[in-house]
């Protein structure tokens, strides 16, 4: 199993929403976030100071998936959600080691 995180900007959460079902993945968690990456930041002055405003709303999709899935999850949100524009977002895979569910106690792949 692996666990994504898709930082997206948060007009693409329904297409996220789609390709995830598309797959089969059977749920996912949404976060509104704030960050900052390589956008280009906007320039204000503040008492004769010059700063730059650089922290962007973006959302967090939190998915664990069996393994094969996540190769064609990283391509689909690559073909769909690009705009080929800078904060476009970012994906992490991390794995995972054991999943439980708690109402039933199951375990491993069966509990997603």
């Amino acid at each position: 199993m692996k666990k994504l995180e898709i930082i997206i900007r948060p007009e693409k959460v329904g297409i996220l929403k789609a390709i995830l079902s598309e797959v089969g993945a059977t749920g996912a968690m949404f976060s509104g976030i704030q960050g900052y990456g390589s956008e280009h930041s906007e320039q204000y002055i503040y008492q004769g100071e010059q700063f730059f405003e650089q922290i962007y709303s973006k959302t967090k999709a939190e998915v664990v998936v069996k393994d094969e899935l996540v190769e064609r999850l990283i391509e689909l949100i690559g073909q769909r959600i690009s705009t080929g524009q800078i904060g476009d977002g970012r994906i992490f895979v991390y794995p995972v080691e054991e999943a439980v569910r708690i109402r039933t106690g199951e375990r491993g792949i069966s509990s997603l």
